[in-house]
This record gives structure tokens, C-alpha cells and sequence, in this order.
């Protein structure tokens, strides 16, 4: 699976989590004050110690992980595993804290094994092990509070063989996640490697194979989106039209393959001197065209002059003459103005250039 995509998906996850503790804290206070009174008798405690040990402490160590897990999984120095580690010990400590405190509720010991079936949301077998190991100690904590205290009032209970089917409950529910994980990550990677060729062929498709350009189709796209930023923000764009001079004779006297390294090294200037600042297009043909945003005049006129007289001055082996030229016709974007008008001005001025004498730049009015 791609790494930033893991990672976006499991930072929602541990967000999700930690506001799922704060409304499970937040009914467990509420709880404790309903229980205030049964609970209480059963303890024969005053109320001061009981709201102390039974309410005010385990909410305020709740709190606090709240707080830590919060800042631990918003830091930019902490690795995701970890702070999935964080999730999961944020879970552990507030249910631990209720089995904990009201271990005499006997169901309640096995709270903390929700602990083991939220490692599952990360699919990390290392965590859910590591996940069953505490909530198993815990466990066992429990179990010998309870009956140390509760001996007499379940004295036909058989101790060691509830606990062994606790234990035996951690252990399969940990086999079961851990089988969960690997189904989860083989599913995840199937899913990823056939998005990630979904993403493959639609780049394949909006790039011409031969020069590594964008396509005819991508520009399209490409225009309408520019006019939408131009109209929002202002920003000065630019259509860049180039043209080979006599590329039809190039092909008929050298042949095909030899256009072919012709329309590469055009292609190859345009690409590298405008890559900071527009995309470059073949359009079709011998045409092709850079599309400038947020640029200045002056810029876009370096470039475009720059690949001309470098085209210009590149030697072609294959060639017994003087080097082959290209043209250019240049338009700004006019508010206001369609995709289609826009392009068509900078074709005619491209045109202006052919019949200029070729070998030249004409500016749109």
C-alpha cells in the first residue's frame, strides 16, 4: 500500500478513536454517579473517599491520557506506528481504568479485551500481540483482587478455571484479529495495486508516448482549468503556440524516424525551460503548445525566444544543411474569453509568424 495514503488513513482512524474514549469517559462518569449509591453500601465507605477512589481519580487519570494522547498523535516528530501504539494504550487505559476500579463487577474484568479488537482498525499483528499480553496481565490482576475479596461470598467459584477461560479468550480473540489483519492487509494491497494502475493508465493516457509531453486531451482539460484560476485570481496566463517550419519536407528528405528525433528535441527544450513555470502540450503533429501561469510577459517571452534560437542552432546529424526552425504565435488570457477563442488567437498569431517568414514570434493583439 502507498505509505502516505496508510498513514492519511489511519490518522482519521486514531482522531476517530480518541473521540470515541472521550464519549465512552464521558458515560462512564455519568454511570459512576448512578452506581454512587449502590456501589457505595457495597463498599461501606464514607462518600468523600468513594467520589475520591471511585469517581475524581480514575476520571482525572482519563483525562490526562486524553490530553497526552491528543498532543502525542498531532506531533509532527512522532512516527505513525506510533502514535497508533498511542491510540491503543489511550483505549487500554480508559476501559483498564474501569475494569480496575470496579473489578467487582465481575463482566467488567473482561472490558479491556475491546482493547485487542481495536488493533484490528490498524492491522499491526505486533500491536494486537502486544495488545493481548497487557490486557492479560491486567486480567489476572483482577481476577486475584476479586478473589481475595470475594471468597467467601463465591466460595463453590472455581478460580483457576475461570481464569484459565479468560486467559483463553484473549488468546483465541488474538488469533482471530491477528487473522483479521492478514486478511485486511492482503485486501488493502489489492485494492492499492489496482488503484494504483488506474492511476498508471490514466497518466499513460494523457501523455503523448513518443515525447513525453501531455496530450491533445490533457491540454483541454488543462485550458478550461486555467481560465476557472485566471478568472478567480487574476493571474496573468499565457498560450504558446510552436510550430516546426517545413516539417513535411524534413519528413521527406530525411524520413520519419529522423522527424521523429526532431519533434523529440523540440519536445525536450520545451519540456526542461518551462518547467517551473507552465506545462508543456503536444498538440498535434508537428504542433505543440506551453501554457504559462501567474507569469509575466517579459518571462514567458524568454522562454519561448530561448527555445526558438536553441532549436535553431541544434545540430541534427542526419542533416546536410543548416539546422531546422520553428515559429511561435503567443496569447494572453482576455477575462471574460472561452478556451476556444483564446486558443484561436494564439493560432492566428502563430500563423501571423508562418507568414511572416517563419522563424519568429508574433505576440497576439
Amino acid at each position: 500500500m502507498n505509505d502516505m495514503y496508510k498513514e492519511d488513513i489511519e490518522a482519521r482512524w486514531q482522531l476517530l478513536v480518541w473521540r470515541t474514549v472521550i464519549a465512552i469517559c464521558g458515560v462512564t462518569f455519568a454511570l459512576s454517579w448512578i452506581l454512587y449509591g449502590v456501589h457505595r453500601v457495597e463498599k461501606n465507605i464514607g462518600s468523600g473517599l468513594y467520589m475520591l477512589e471511585y469517581i475524581f481519580i480514575p476520571m482525572a487519570i482519563q483525562i490526562i491520557t486524553l490530553v497526552v494522547c491528543y498532543f502525542m498523535i498531532k506531533a509532527d516528530n512522532i512516527s505513525n506506528e506510533k502514535k497508533n501504539y498511542v491510540v491503543i494504550g489511550l483505549i487500554f487505559v480508559s476501559i483498564g481504568v474501569i475494569s480496575f476500579t470496579y473489578y467487582s463487577v465481575l463482566p467488567l474484568i473482561m472490558l479491556p479485551i475491546l482493547t485487542i479488537v481495536a488493533t484490528a482498525l490498524f492491522a499491526d499483528q505486533s500491536l494486537t500481540i502486544w495488545s493481548g499480553v497487557v490486557v492479560a496481565i491486567l486480567t489476572v490482576i483482577d481476577m486475584v483482587r476479586y478473589h481475595f475479596e470475594y471468597t467467601d461470598s463465591v466460595a463453590g467459584l472455581n478460580w483457576v478455571g475461570v481464569l484459565s477461560i479468560f486467559l483463553l479468550l484473549i488468546i483465541l480473540l488474538c488469533v482471530m484479529v491477528v487473522i483479521v489483519n492478514t486478511h485486511t492487509k492482503a485486501l488493502m494491497s489489492s485494492i492499492m495495486g489496482s488503484y494504483n494502475r488506474q492511476v498508471t493508465l490514466m497518466s499513460e493516457l494523457m501523455i503523448d508516448p513518443m515525447t513525453g509531453l501531455y496530450n491533445r486531451r490533457s491540454f483541454e482539460d488543462s485550458l478550461e482549468k486555467e481560465i476557472e484560476r485566471a478568472e478567480q485570481t487574476g493571474a496573468k496566463s499565457y498560450v504558446t503556440i510552436f510550430d516546426i517550419d517545413h516539417f513535411k519536407e524534413v519528413n521527406d528528405t530525411y524520413g520519419h524516424s529522423n522527424g521523429d528525433i526532431v519533434i523529440k528535441a523540440l519536445c525536450k527544450m520545451m519540456k526542461e525551460k518551462s518547467k517551473d513555470m507552465g506545462l508543456a502540450f503536444r498538440y498535434g503533429g508537428e504542433e505543440f503548445v506551453i501554457l504559462f501561469h501567474d507569469v509575466e510577459l517579459s518571462k514567458v517571452m524568454n522562454i519561448v525566444e530561448d527555445i526558438r534560437t536553441e532549436f535553431r542552432c541544434y545540430y541534427f546529424h542526419f542533416m546536410n544543411k543548416d539546422g531546422i526552425t520553428c515559429s511561435c504565435g503567443v496569447a494572453e488570457y482576455i477575462k471574460g474569453e472561452s478556451s476556444k477563442a483564446w486558443f484561436n488567437r494564439a493560432d492566428s498569431a502563430l500563423y501571423k509568424a508562418k507568414e511572416s517568414g517563419r522563424n519568429r514570434t508574433v505576440i497576439s493583439e
